[in-house]
């Protein structure tokens, strides 16, 4: 592979020099090839061949009803989950469809301008269990549909995608081990952006993600708090969650954890508050955590919540 790579480098080289003579290519021209060409050869799909441990991660695995809140402000609820995608809509009534494999863009969006629609030519999963250092390369297909616009315009997009390995990341509700995984956008041959996840598979979801541009500033966003929609839960039930939170919240000292189950005993919440803040304005916050034992298996909730006017504990 390397002295066929070696070679068709030589022929490229060749090729531009005389273009150069010839006057037909400028020499940055030459060099933005030459450096495109590498970069497709060196960027082909790639599997660690010596990498013997377990993977960092699973596909995650969403619920109808659960709410993530990020630090951008904007929380986006689970409509629905279907067999290989999950329906959400956001705070701003804008609806959406996603794989549960984040790396991808959303498969169609609609809002009050129009709809976008995009499809992807490697399967769901793709970069999924998470080995350290696996690549891969996929293109996607986006078709943009303007309310009051006759017709649709078409555009491809082409992304390299990493296993980047383990990370420490820290967040407002506290440190996690977790994945980082880096994915790059090009367009006509063009670095467009990059897309940086840290995946913590306790919880299911990133929570953090960092997006840097071609030409404008980066954007960091955190995820602030997830908030379980607990579908099939009878009203007391749900009552009692609330009082568990709030009790917890208001009198119990940092590290230590309260409990609750329900009455059939499929569900199970232990909730221990990590760190208490207080702001500038006097409000007082804390960090917490929640160990939810459902299906046969247990899923960390982290979470930030403040104290309002009223002595009520509201998640942010």
């Amino acid at each position: 592979m390397a002295d066929h790579l070696f070679r068709d480098l030589i022929r490229s080289a060749t090729f531009i020099a005389l273009l150069v003579l010839a006057g037909c290519m400028q020499v940055d021209e030459v060099a933005g090839g030459l450096l495109e060409s590498l970069r497709g050869k060196l960027s082909a799909n790639y599997d660690p061949p010596n990498y013997e441990g377990p993977p960092l991660g699973e596909l995650p695995s969403y619920r109808r009803g659960d709410a993530y809140t990020y630090s951008s402000g904007r929380t986006e609820t689970i409509q629905e989950v279907l067999e290989d995608r999950v329906v959400w809509r956001n705070d701003l009534a804008s609806s959406f469809v996603r794989h549960p494999n984040f790396i991808f863009p959303s498969i169609n969006t609609k809002t009050d301008r129009g709809e976008v629609a995009r499809e992807f030519d490697v399967p769901p999963d793709t970069l999924w269990p998470l080995i350290p250092g696996t690549r891969r390369q996929f293109k996607s297909e986006v078709r943009v549909k303007l309310d009051g616009q006759n017709g649709e315009r078409l555009f491809y997009r082409e992304w390299i995608c990493t296993v980047v390995g383990k990370a420490e990341v820290e967040v407002q509700f506290g440190k996690f081990n977790s994945v980082e995984i880096a994915c790059e956008r090009y367009s006509r041959g063009k670095w467009r952006e990059k897309r940086v996840w840290y995946y913590v598979s306790e919880i299911g979801h990133y929570v953090r993600r960092v997006d840097s541009f071609l030409g404008r500033a980066s954007r960091d966003t955190e995820l602030v708090s997830i908030q379980q929609g607990f579908d099939g839960l009878d009203r007391d039930a749900k009552r009692a969650l609330y009082e568990l939170e709030q009790q917890t919240l208001e009198r119990m000292p940092s590290g230590k954890a309260a409990n609750w189950q329900s009455n059939e005993g499929d569900l199970a919440v232990t909730m221990v508050v990590t760190r208490t803040m207080k702001t500038e304005a006097g409000q007082f916050c804390r960090t917490f955590h929640q160990v939810i034992s459902r299906d046969g298996g247990d899923r960390l909730v982290p979470g930030l919540a403040c104290r309002t006017w009223n002595g009520r504990w509201v998640r942010l």
